[in-house]
């Protein structure tokens, strides 16, 4: 007759029940909402810079200012052809006036006097020509002054006073570039299986799309240990990036105090599912078989027994159990290589008394 097994002391505890969200965990980049090459739209020697390299700028602040002369002497001969045209076109209205009185009294042909209305019409169209000529003469006097589009930052000045720039062009002198501040985008790409997963979800009324209703996504930067920072998903890609199997998403991020800045790596935490009660036990509870994921849990007959376990994600050292535990169950969280199933164990205090039982 052999002697009955002692029992193993063991400290056991029912699951954590907490709400969680499930995530997903992406790394990206940072990068200006918005930016652009600063570049002239005419062409001129260089004669003043207003701004401080790496300075913040406002839209509309002069950043450079060419040499004015040239565009005002171009103001000057569009506005005297204009004065020119509107004489012509005063001495045609005239000229055709008194055809009309002449007409009236068979004293001039009707050959005349349409010659002096087509001379009236032209004068007229010289005058919206010159017209515009002004006009055109007068925005290129504007532009000697080249300003910044939009709030932000500049970077240094590409070219010295004195310098020649050509203008007009996409080819033209680069003076600067400027890029916005706040918000800043976290780019980054989400592999087509996470993608098909969001989509089936939302087609499931288990989640929404964030092309319906851009989603909170949580970032947090190289140096943090906690995602301190909010912001929302504002694109989605239209394509499959066939090369990589991914997709482009991008997310909008305040950047008010200016902590973020273009190039930065950053992490961006996505919600995969809405808020749901989730049973959760410490990772160390949690084993490995050959069947897979396994918990060993106390019976009513002061035995251990092994779980088959589906598991979730780490939260603060516990891993959650998306399948195979009740909240009921006493979950065996020590001395665990002495354990096996059918094996008596005698329970002790649980390792922390903080964790709430339930109910």
């Amino acid at each position: 007759m052999h002697a009955q097994q002692q029992a193993v002391p063991v400290e056991a505890a029912n699951p954590v029940q907490q709400r969680i969200t499930d995530y997903d965990i992406y790394t990206g980049r940072v990068e200006a909402a918005q930016e652009v090459d600063i570049r002239a739209r005419v062409s001129g020697f260089l004669r003043e810079i207003r701004f401080e390299d790496g300075a913040l700028v406002t839209a509309g602040d002069i950043l450079f200012v060419l040499d004015k002369r040239r565009a005002q002497a171009s103001v000057g001969i569009a506005t005297a052809a204009l004065a020119l045209a509107e004489a012509n076109r005063d001495l045609a209205a005239a000229e055709l006036a008194r055809a009309e009185e002449l007409a009236s009294r068979q004293a001039i042909s009707r050959q005349d006097r349409d010659q002096r209305a087509a001379d009236l019409a032209a004068a007229e169209a010289t005058v919206e020509g010159a017209t515009a000529d002004l006009e055109l003469a007068r925005i290129d006097l504007t532009d000697t002054e080249v300003t910044a589009p939009f709030d932000g930052r500049v970077s240094s000045s590409q070219v010295d006073i004195g310098a020649l720039v050509d203008g007009g062009s996409g080819q033209g002198t680069l003076l600067t570039d400027l890029v916005s501040v706040d918000p800043v985008e976290i780019v980054f790409d989400a592999a087509e299986s996470d993608y098909l997963s969001y989509v089936r979800l939302d087609l499931a009324g288990r989640a929404g799309s964030s092309r319906a209703a851009p989603a909170v996504v949580d970032v947090m930067l190289p140096d943090e240990d906690t995602w301190q920072h909010k912001g929302q998903i504002d694109f989605i890609d239209n394509r499959i990036d066939a090369a990589s199997g991914t997709i482009r998403v991008r997310a909008k991020v305040p950047n008010a105090n200016g902590l973020f800045a273009p190039g930065l790596f950053a992490q961006a935490r996505v919600p995969r599912s809405e808020p749901y009660a989730a049973l959760l036990v410490p990772d160390t509870a949690v084993l490995t078989d050959q069947a897979g994921r396994i918990v060993y849990v106390v019976t009513d007959d002061g035995t251990a027994q092994a779980r088959a376990v589906t598991t979730g994600v780490l939260i603060d050292g516990l891993r959650v159990i998306r399948s195979g535990l009740d909240p009921e169950d006493r979950v065996i969280q020590s001395n665990l290589v002495a354990i096996r199933s059918g094996v008596p164990v005698e329970v002790m205090a649980p390792p922390n008394d903080d964790a709430e039982p339930a109910e």
